[in-house]
């Protein structure tokens, strides 16, 4: 392949393609591109069997949703949210189209009127918060009218790149929803993407 088909072939962009890794990750333990282990996956406390089972069926659909969140907003050469600086990041012109998945976590998450999160911690609801001078709590019991529960899906995707013309990692992207019920619409949330 010429320089130019090369380039030619950058500017038309990657579409997605996940990478499946057979070795098992038998320690359940964060993973990189080295490793090529299936992803790490986290039950939070009280999720049941059945919660995890109903919302672990629908990972076709979560796929397509993440690849449709990494053609749009880091692969499409058309993208309005790309950066094409020098030394932005990321940089299209090394993102190979490759990812993996490397963790996954299925739990609740607890929200109030307002849209605060809280966390169980000590048997109770405590949303932490900083006010620009000190870090403050407020605490809710479980039962509480003002808390709706929601299930919360995290991914964990690694993209890689082709910087030193070998394929690595190159950017983690992780991805979040929260759900009322297990037949809500999934609808993914960037929650951040950074250099690995």
């Amino acid at each position: 392949m010429s320089f130019f088909e090369h380039f030619q072939g950058k500017k038309a962009g990657n579409r997605p393609h996940q990478i499946i890794f057979e070795k098992e990750n038998t320690e359940n333990t964060y993973i990189t591109w080295e490793d090529k282990m299936k992803p790490r996956i986290c039950l939070d406390d009280g999720i049941t069997q059945e919660e995890y089972q109903a919302l672990a069926a629908r990972w076709n659909e979560m796929l397509a949703l993440a690849e449709e969140i990494l053609w749009r907003s880091y692969l499409d050469p058309n993208s309005e949210d790309l950066m094409s600086e020098v030394d932005s990041f990321p940089d299209i012109r090394y993102l190979t189209g490759n990812y993996y998945v490397g963790d996954v976590s299925y739990g609740y998450i607890y929200r109030d009127t307002r849209g605060s999160a809280y966390h169980v911690k000590e048997g109770r609801l405590r949303h932490k918060h900083h006010n620009g001078k000190e870090w403050l709590e407020e605490w809710q019991e479980l039962d509480s009218p003002e808390i709706t529960r929601y299930y919360n899906i995290f991914l964990g995707l690694r993209l890689t790149g082709n910087e030193d013309g070998k394929e690595q990692d190159y950017m983690g992207l992780d991805l979040i929803a929260e759900l009322e019920t297990l037949a809500d619409p999934i609808e993914f949330e960037i929650l951040s993407h950074d250099v690995i």
